[in-house]
C-alpha cells in the first residue's frame, strides 16, 4: 500500500482510539488521503462544510458542546487562512480543536505551484502545539510514530487548539477498488487530572473570608460552572454569576437577580464588597468590571487554566487550582445579613424591571424575557456577541436546572456565530437548541445555515433585527450622527425572509409584545428549523433599557 495511504488510515484510526468522535471537513485535492480516511473510519462521524470558515466555527461549537477535541480538515492554500478566525476564538476559550492542513510537498514551494503559500505557524501563537511531519515515508516504526502524533495532538489540544501542517506527495487516492488499512496497534493513552489545592490556598482564602464582612463571589463564562453550585450553596455568598457561567441559579444558593441593574442604580455604591471571589472568565457586564475596578476590594482569582483573566489588574491573589475542592474545603460563612441584602434588593429590581417590561416599547430584554420563559427544562442557549449577550446578562432570570448556556466569548466575535451554535446543536442533538443572535451576526455567517439540510440539524433561530449594530447606539459614537450610520451602525436592509426561505427555515417574523412568546414556543415546538425575527427600532431598545433601569433605581430608593 502507499505510504500516504497507510499514514493516513493509521493516523486517524489513532485519533479515533483516542476518543476523537467528530471531524469537520471541507472538500479538496490535497486533503483527500486524510478525508476518505476520515469519512471510512467507523468511529468518526464526518461533517462536510462548504465553506472553510463556517465549519471551523461549527467544530468551535461541536467541541464546545462534547468537551473533546474535534478535527478541522481542509486543503492547501487560502483555505487553511479561512480556519484563522475560528482558531483564535478556540485559543481564547479554550476549546478543543485538531486543525489538520493539507499541503504541497517541499519541492513544490517557492516555485508558483498551484495553491502553495506557507502554511508553517500559519496560526502563529493562537495554537498550543504545531508540527510538520514532512510528506510521509517509509521507515520500520512508521506506525509507532504515526499512532504518537496522532496521540500527542489529542493530549495537547485538551487546553486548546493544536495545528498539524500535513504535506503529501501524489498520488492522493489509492486505486479504485482499494481501501487502506491502518498498521500497528493503538498506541499510548494520554490522561490529565486536575490541580487539587493546597493546604495554604485553602488557609490563605479561608483566613481573608473570615476577615471580610461583605465578600462577593463574580462568575463568568464556565463551560462546566454547575458542578461549583453546592459548595457555594453551603458558602452562603451573594454569587453575580452571568448565564454563561451556568450558576444563575437557584441551586447556587444567593445567586442575584437583576444585579446588572443594582449597579447601574445608586445602590451598589453604598453596597462595595471588601473581598472578591472570581470564577471563570472576565464579567461581560462592563458596569460590574467598572464597579469591581473602583472597589478595590482584595480579590481571589481562581485561575485553574492559567489564564490571567482579570483586564483592570485588580486580582491581589492569584489562585492556580480546581475551584470545587477548594471551595469545597472552605468552611460555611455567617453572612446572613450580607447576603439578604443582596437577595432582597435583585428581587425589588426585578419586579420593577417585570412591570416596566409591560408598557415599554419592544427591545431585546422583551425577547430574552420571552424566551427564558419557553426554553425547555433540559434546553440550551448559544448567545451571540454584542446585544444579545449583554440582553442575556442583564434580563435573563434564574435557570432551570438543565438548562445550559453557551457563546463565543473567547475573542467574542460576531463571525462564526451561526456555525457555532449549529455545531452545538449537532453536538447535544438530545437537547432542545435556540440561538440568540443579531441581524449583523446572522448576515456575518448566512453560509452556516446550508449546514442545517445537510446534516439534519434540529435548531430554532431567535434574531433581533434592528437593521444593524444596535450596541452603537449605547456608546459614544453615536453622538457623531454625521457618520453613524454609514461607519458604526451599517443597516442592513435585507429582507429576512428570503434569507429563510434560501436555507430551508420556517421563517416567523414578530412586530410586538404580546406575539413574542408564541412565536418562540411554536418555533422550539416545530419538526422543522424555524428562524423567528423580532423587528424593533434601535431607538427603542435604548429608551427601553433606560426606562428599566430607571424604574429598578426608584424601586431601590424606595
Amino acid at each position: 500500500m502507499d505510504v500516504t495511504q497507510s499514514f493516513a488510515a493509521t493516523f486517524v484510526d489513532e485519533l479515533a482510539a483516542q476518543g476523537v468522535e467528530y471531524a469537520c471537513v471541507s472538500p479538496g485535492s490535497r486533503s483527500a488521503p486524510i478525508a476518505m480516511a476520515l469519512q471510512r473510519h467507523p468511529k468518526i462521524r464526518v461533517l462536510m462544510h462548504i465553506d472553510e470558515r463556517s465549519g471551523s466555527f461549527f467544530g468551535v461549537g461541536l467541541a464546545k458542546a462534547t468537551g473533546k477535541p474535534v478535527v478541522l480538515l481542509c486543503t492547501s492554500g487560502t483555505a487553511a487562512a479561512e480556519f484563522h478566525a475560528a482558531v483564535v476564538e478556540a485559543s481564547y476559550s479554550r476549546t478543543p480543536l485538531i486543525v489538520l492542513t493539507a499541503d504541497r510537498p517541499p519541492e513544490l514551494h517557492g516555485g508558483g505551484a498551484n495553491q502553495s503559500i506557507d502554511q508553517q505557524r500559519l496560526y502563529g501563537s493562537a495554537v498550543r502545539w504545531f508540527f510538520d511531519p514532512g510528506a510521509p515515508v517509509e521507515l520500520p516504526n512508521a506506525a509507532r510514530l504515526w499512532r504518537r502524533l496522532a496521540a500527542r495532538a489529542v493530549a495537547e489540544a485538551s487546553t486548546g487548539p493544536v495545528h498539524m501542517n500535513l504535506p503529501f506527495r501524489e498520488p492522493l487516492v489509492p486505486p479504485p477498488g482499494q481501501i487502506p488499512a491502518p498498521i500497528g496497534m493503538a498506541g499510548q493513552s494520554v490522561s490529565r487530572g486536575r490541580t487539587v489545592p493546597t493546604t495554604s490556598q485553602v488557609t490563605a482564602l479561608a483566613s481573608a473570608l473570615q476577615r471580610a464582612q461583605r465578600p462577593l463571589v463574580i462568575a463568568g463564562e464556565m463551560r462546566d460552572g454547575e458542578r461549583l453550585a453546592p459548595a457555594l450553596h453551603r458558602l452562603g455568598l451573594p454569587v453575580l454569576a452571568e448565564p454563561a457561567s451556568q450558576l444563575r441559579r437557584p441551586e447556587t444558593g444567593a445567586s442575584i437577580e437583576s444585579y446588572e441593574a443594582l449597579l447601574r442604580a445608586g445602590w451598589s455604591l453604598q453596597h462595595g464588597p471588601d473581598l472578591v471571589i472570581r470564577l471563570g472568565s472576565m464579567p461581560t457586564s462592563r458596569a460590574l468590571n467598572k464597579w469591581l475596578a473602583a472597589a478595590s476590594a482584595p480579590t481571589f482569582l481562581l485561575d485553574p487554566e492559567h489564564a490571567w483573566r482579570d483586564q483592570d489588574h485588580v486580582s491581589t491573589n492569584i489562585v492556580d487550582c480546581d475551584p470545587q475542592p477548594l471551595l469545597e474545603a472552605l468552611p460555611p460563612l455567617d453572612r446572613v445579613g450580607w447576603r439578604d441584602q443582596w437577595v432582597a434588593a435583585g428581587k425589588r429590581a426585578t419586579a420593577a424591571i417585570a412591570a416596566t417590561l409591560v408598557s415599554t416599547p419592544l427591545h431585546e430584554g422583551h425577547v430574552v424575557r420571552a424566551l427564558s420563559s419557553r426554553l425547555p427544562d433540559p434546553g440550551q442557549v448559544f448567545i451571540g456577541s454584542s446585544m444579545p449577550i449583554r440582553a442575556a446578562e442583564a434580563f435573563w432570570p434564574q435557570a432551570r436546572p438543565q438548562q445550559r448556556f453557551f457563546g463565543n466569548r473567547g475573542a467574542s466575535g460576531i463571525d462564526g456565530l451561526v456555525s457555532s451554535g449549529l455545531g452545538l446543536a449537532a453536538g447535544r442533538a438530545n437537547v432542545p437548541t435556540v440561538l440568540l443572535l443579531g441581524d449583523l451576526s446572522l448576515y456575518h455567517d448566512m453560509n452556516g445555515l446550508w449546514a442545517l439540510r445537510r446534516h439534519g440539524i434540529r435548531a430554532t433561530l431567535v434574531v433581533c433585527d434592528n437593521d444593524g449594530g444596535g450596541i452603537f447606539n449605547f456608546l459614544p459614537q453615536a453622538e457623531h450622527q454625521d457618520v453613524f450610520e454609514e461607519l458604526f451602525v451599517t443597516p442592513l436592509s435585507l429582507d429576512l425572509s428570503q434569507v429563510a426561505r434560501l436555507y430551508g427555515l420556517v421563517y416567523s417574523p414578530v412586530t410586538d409584545r404580546s406575539g413574542l412568546e408564541p412565536a418562540i414556543a411554536d418555533a422550539i415546538a416545530a419538526p422543522t428549523p424555524t428562524m423567528v425575527v423580532v423587528r424593533f427600532k434601535r431607538e427603542d431598545s435604548v429608551n427601553g433599557h433606560r426606562l428599566c433601569w430607571e424604574a429598578a433605581a426608584a424601586a431601590l430608593r424606595s
